[in-house]
C-alpha cells in the first residue's frame, strides 16, 4: 500500500472508532474542507479549528448516529486519493443514507484538502437542515 493510501485508510479507520486525536494528526494545520450543497452543513472550512467544529456538528446534529459505514473502494492518482463511501445518520425518525465520494489531497504526508460529493445532495441538505434545529 502506498504512503498516501495508508494515510487515507488510517483517517477512515480513526473516524470509525472515534479516535479524533489520530484524525487531527493526519490533517495539515491549514487543511481545507469543501462540503457540497446549499444546506446548513455546506461551505468551505479552513484550518483544523473550523474543520473540527464542522465535523463535530455532524455528531451533535445526528445525536451521535452519523457514520461512514462502508468504504467501497479507495484509489489514488499521485497526490489525490478518491474514496467511494456509504454514510448514514438518523434523527427523530428522519434518516440519511447514501453513497458519496471523498477526494483527498495529500501534501507533505498530511491531508491538505478534501472535497466531498454526495449522491443526492438535495436530500442531504434537507436532512442536515432538519437535524440542526
Amino acid at each position: 500500500m502506498s504512503k498516501n493510501l495508508k494515510i487515507v485508510q488510517d483517517y477512515f479507520n480513526a473516524v470509525a472508532i472515534g479516535d479524533f486525536e489520530t484524525v487531527g494528526n493526519l490533517f495539515a494545520d491549514d487543511a481545507v474542507w469543501h462540503q457540497p450543497g446549499k444546506g446548513v452543513q455546506s461551505g468551505t472550512y479552513n484550518g483544523k479549528r473550523e474543520l473540527f467544529g464542522h465535523l463535530g456538528n455532524f455528531g451533535k446534529w445526528s445525536d451521535g448516529t452519523f457514520a461512514m459505514d462502508e468504504i467501497k473502494f479507495i484509489s489514488e492518482n499521485q497526490d489525490l486519493v478518491a474514496v467511494s463511501i456509504h454514510f448514514k445518520a438518523e434523527k427523530n425518525g428522519k434518516t440519511l443514507s447514501m453513497n458519496g465520494i471523498d477526494l483527498l489531497r495529500i501534501e507533505d504526508d498530511k491531508i491538505k484538502e478534501v472535497w466531498l460529493f454526495s449522491e443526492r445532495i438535495d436530500e442531504e441538505d434537507e436532512f442536515w437542515n432538519f437535524a440542526s434545529k
